[in-house]
């Protein structure tokens, strides 16, 4: 096998490995800001359930 065969197949799967590591992240930023908008909903429910509470 010559030399840029060898450097060809190298770059092929450091890319790939790249290329995954990219989607893993945006996966998890993606997961993260979800978890975290629902966190905050419930926070607020939460919060206008103790003003209607306290009101009464």
């Amino acid at each position: 096998m010559e030399i840029s065969t060898l450097l060809g197949s190298i770059g092929l799967c450091v890319g790939a490995i790249v290329a995954a590591a990219v989607i893993y992240f945006v996966v998890t930023a993606i997961k993260g800001k979800r978890a975290e908008r629902k966190e905050r909903e419930a926070l607020a429910r939460h919060k206008d359930q103790q003003d209607k509470r306290a009101r009464r």
